[in-house]
């Protein structure tokens, strides 16, 4: 009896172990089923299901999402354009850079950076292209090339009088052409079985530039994209956009649009045009603002040098203090500051509640030799604080943003037949921006910011 019960029970022992076997067996066949499948595919909604080629990974970002359509990009570019006496053909009147963050359906906003677009099999590790081109199949927005009628090589008719466009990738260089042009994506996130994650912060950021072209012609009427941004993906199987290719012509090939294109390049809808108006231009300004040297010890101590800045304006006769402000279709000026000194800025959190930055820190911040913890503030001869512009292109944010009105604090200096003159000053201030809180460095200081004036 005893004999037999523990033949009976190693038996039954064994026979556990061999389910237990088969079960743990089981468990990875699932996961490599779901390779079984191979190229790329268009993640919209979240998908639990460890066998699809949809699959999601829980906490993943995922949502609905419907491509380039004729209508998407709203928002991305907001660019206010002035054709004055002052401009001449060949002048760059807008200019704007954008993520594709914005570009898509939603426009703005739309898009997240970690949001998944596209999720693509282990094998796709160099199959995976960014392609971009102009709206080379519409002869007014980007199909037509003017560069003979501005001087300036990538130009193309816009779709608004008297304006032509430009488009660059900025991650690139690469001007944007009719015919189609691709990035290699690269240094893309997996899931965790292996497959490539095509999310929108893998994507290239893009200027477009808007220049005076009084000889380019017209259609305001156009309603489409002047550029694109599509997907072409996969080594085999499953590859969206398959159609595109390097150098084809976007007139003739647009495989994929829209549902695989990302990203529509659509300034006009947001464009703000400003021309025929009397306005005013810089004559003059203090072209350069020595500071004394300042120890260490003083400037941690909060001691600061205020030097004058002196600005010289000239409008056009007609021009008059009601024309002067914040408000559209009145004139504002702006201390620009350059974009590497913005972001610096940026950085320490020297920002307003708009656009603007509080405070100019030098060029090269951060290396050596190069003073840290101090910067430039401006401010009015009421002691009102005057902040930087960072974008001279993007209006009506008022002083949150930059801008104040062009006759603010100016004195009449003379007139003519023509032009009405002034003269204003604006105070600049070295100084630390944060004593006892941020260290202060020794170094050299040096800084530039350009006086723009634009109709709002």
């Amino acid at each position: 009896m005893n004999t037999r019960l523990k033949t009976l029970r190693a038996r039954q022992t064994a026979c556990v172990a061999t389910l237990a076997l088969l079960v743990m067996a089981l468990v990875p066949g699932s996961v490599l089923a779901a390779s079984i499948l191979k190229g790329c595919y268009k993640i919209t909604v979240a998908n639990s299901d460890t066998n699809s080629a949809w699959y999601t990974e829980p906490n993943a970002i995922v949502k609905s999402w419907d491509g380039a359509w004729d209508w998407a990009g709203d928002g991305a570019y907001r660019i206010t354009v002035q054709m004055t006496s002052f401009s001449s053909d060949g002048d760059l009147i807008g200019s704007g850079t954008a993520t594709v963050d914005d570009m898509g359906y939603s426009g703005a906003g739309g898009y997240s950076g970690d949001q998944i677009l596209f999720r693509c099999s282990p094998d796709s590790g160099a199959a995976m292209f960014e392609f971009f081109s102009t709206n080379g199949d519409n002869d007014n927005a980007g199909g037509t090339d003017v560069n003979q009628l501005t001087g300036i090589p990538g130009t193309y008719q816009f779709p608004e009088k008297g304006i032509a466009s430009r488009v660059t990738n900025v991650d690139t260089g690469q001007v944007v052409k009719h015919t189609w042009q691709a990035r290699l994506m690269t240094g893309l996130d997996k899931d965790k079985q292996g497959w490539f994650l095509v999310k929108v912060k893998n994507f290239s950021r893009y200027k477009v530039d808007l220049f005076q072209c009084k000889a380019c012609k017209s259609f305001p009427q156009n309603a489409q994209p002047i550029a694109y941004v599509a997907f072409k993906g996969g080594a085999s199987g499953n590859i969206p956009s398959s159609g595109l290719s390097i150098g084809a012509d976007h007139r003739y090939n647009f495989d994929g649009w829209h549902h695989y294109w990302p990203g529509a390049i659509h300034p006009k809808q947001n464009l703000n045009v400003r021309t025929d108006k009397v306005t005013c231009a810089v004559r003059n300004t203090t072209p350069v603002v020595r500071f004394p040297t300042m120890s260490v010890a003083d400037l941690e101590r909060g001691e600061k040098i205020t030097m004058p800045i002196t600005i010289d304006i000239q409008c056009e006769s007609g021009f008059s203090k009601l024309s002067s402000g914040l408000n559209a279709n009145q004139t504002a000026m702006g201390l620009l500051a350059r974009e590497e000194n913005v972001g610096y800025a940026k950085r320490l959190g020297l920002v307003t509640g708009g656009s603007a930055v509080s405070d100019l820190l030098s060029d090269g911040y951060g290396k050596k030799n190069v003073a840290q913890g101090v910067s430039v503030t401006l401010t009015r001869p009421n002691k009102g604080i005057v902040f930087f512009l960072t974008n001279r292109y993007v209006t009506m944010g008022g002083y949150q943003d930059g801008w104040y009105p062009v006759l603010q604090d100016t004195t009449q200096t003379g007139s003519d037949n023509n032009w009405d003159y002034y003269t204003r000053t604006v105070n600049a201030t070295f100084e630390a921006f944060r004593p006892k809180q941020e260290k202060v460095t020794a170094g050299k200081y040096n800084a530039t910011v350009e006086v723009v004036i634009a109709i709002q």
